[in-house]
């Protein structure tokens, strides 16, 4: 069952799309999936559970740069990439809907 993005994970999308079209290409964030995975959650398209599996491990490895960003006020490549993925509210969004998945035997 595809699950959509929560509003705040589309206003972090959001967020991070915006500021790649503001700032010089040496300064924008992201992979083509990263970037393909901004526009979905900015649109609240609905994601796949193989999506979601994706989206805990990326957020899982890189929250310790997007923390250290943000603590700092240093704001870089990394902190908008983690918002472009969702940001925050993303992590505990897709634990939750992996735990779902997994008692639906979805996956």
């Amino acid at each position: 069952m595809p699950y959509k993005p929560n509003q705040a994970m589309q206003a972090a999308a959001k967020r991070a799309i915006e500021y790649n079209l503001n700032v010089s290409p040496s300064q924008r964030w992201g992979t083509r999936v990263g970037k393909i995975r901004a526009q979905q959650i900015a649109q609240g398209k609905a994601l796949s559970p193989d999506v979601i599996l994706r989206m805990y491990s990326y957020l899982s490895r890189a929250r310790t740069v997007y923390l250290a960003q943000r603590d700092s006020k240093k704001y870089g490549k990394g902190y908008f990439a983690y918002l472009g993925w969702g940001g925050e509210t993303a992590l505990g969004w897709a634990e939750d809907k992996i735990s779902k998945m997994q008692r639906a035997g979805e996956i």
